[in-house]
Formats: structure tokens, sequence, C-alpha cells
């Protein structure tokens, strides 16, 4: 069964109009103990019109995880959605400030992701 999970809306602008975060670091992590996990991250811009700006494709192997890192710094808006073939896979994305530090209000973890149907 395919499961999907969106964090939702990510306003990445201050009301000065500043970038808040220039990328965003996603994890993956399969806690199943034999099956390996396809998994699919997509990035969007929301600046007006959703627009695909990253589409990775891989696996995760039984117990293990994954790190990748996507740039969001032209976007005013952002969307991350995670896409797997396993039940027991989950996921966490945490933005990074052009100052190379994480953004508390980017920080999305698997219990706050919102499943898609």
């Amino acid at each position: 069964m395919i499961r999907k999970y969106s964090t939702g809306p990510l306003n990445n602008l201050t009301e000065k109009d500043k970038i808040v975060s220039k990328d965003i670091a996603v994890n993956s992590i399969n806690q199943h103990q034999h099956k390996n996990a396809r998994v699919r991250i997509k990035v969007f811009a929301l600046n007006g019109k959703k627009k695909l700006i990253h589409n990775v494709v891989f696996t995760v192997k039984p117990n293990a995880s994954t790190f990748n890192s996507f740039f969001v710094g032209n976007t005013k808006q952002y969307e991350v959605q995670f896409i797997t073939n396993q039940s027991k896979v989950q996921f966490a994305s945490f933005g990074i400030s052009p100052k190379d530090r994480y953004v508390a209000a980017h920080r999305v973890i698997n219990s706050e992701l919102t499943r898609i149907l």
C-alpha cells in the first residue's frame, strides 16, 4: 500500500521579505526488520502556483536511515511530500537558515505530517 504524507504549506519569508530557510534537511528511517522501503520525496514551491522543484526516489534498507538536502532559498512558501510503499517508514523535515542554523518553525516531525489519501 502506498502511503503519502505532506508538511502542508510552510511560509519561507519574514515580515520584511527575508528568506527564513535556504535549505531543508529531510530524514527517512525504515523501521522494518527485513523489507526495503521505496521512498519518493517531492518538494514544491508555492509562490502562487504549486511547482515541483525537487523529486527524488531512493531505497531505504531495513533498519536504516537516509539524509537528503534540498535548496528552497528561492521560495516564498514550500511543501514537502513523502511517499513510500512501507508502513514502518518515518520522516522528518528541518529548515536550515542562511546562517546554517536549524529553523524551529520549519521543523516538521513524523507525528506532525498530514496523511494524504
